[in-house]
């Protein structure tokens, strides 16, 4: 359809073809996966988009935390609610993320996510990963590939084996909030 098109048609009769107006979790009350993957990391799952390989975690990374180093096939979207970190590879190049920071990161970075020394309180960031995140060894070889379909299954293992119920998650605009 040509644009000039849809700009004389109201927007109703552009229709959504059954994509929910938006989709709502509540983080306040979500759980998180307490040492997910590493002691001082909790993890909460906030989407997994498996159709479009895109998946949204809030970490909240108790100080002295330093996460393996691991690269993104796909671009990164990060927002720093409290704390401050950075990348070790960049830590001199690169201003610290504190408490209001975005952060973009370009599909194929390779970094080790570091909580800045000195940090007393938990460090919280959103971030929105597309593709697959891959764990790396020291020798930079791939040990683990992680990505919205792996974080689904994970996340709720790690929710029931520490006693939590596993809430709604968002999925794609075509699943809505599927049930795990």
């Amino acid at each position: 359809m040509l644009i000039d098109q849809l700009v004389s048609r109201p927007i109703a009769q552009v229709a959504s073809h059954g994509i929910p107006e938006a989709l709502h979790i509540d983080t306040q009350s979500r759980p998180f996966a307490k040492n997910f993957g590493a002691p001082g990391v909790s993890l909460q799952l906030l989407q997994a988009d498996i159709e479009a390989n895109t998946f949204a975690v809030r970490l909240r990374l108790a100080p002295g935390v330093q996460l393996p180093p691991h690269h993104h096939s796909g671009v990164v979207y990060a927002f720093t609610l409290a704390g401050r970190w950075y990348y070790q590879e960049y830590k001199d190049s690169s201003p610290h993320n504190v408490a209001g920071s975005y952060l973009y990161e370009p599909p194929g970075s390779i970094h080790t996510l570091t909580v800045a020394e000195g940090n007393e309180e938990e460090t919280d960031v959103i971030f929105i990963i597309t593709g697959a995140m891959l764990i790396l060894d020291d020798e930079r070889r791939v040990i683990q590939v992680l990505d919205a379909a792996s974080h689904i299954n994970d996340w709720a293992d790690a929710l029931r084996a520490q006693g939590d119920s596993v809430p709604p998650l968002i999925g794609g605009a075509r699943t809505g909030l599927i049930n795990i």
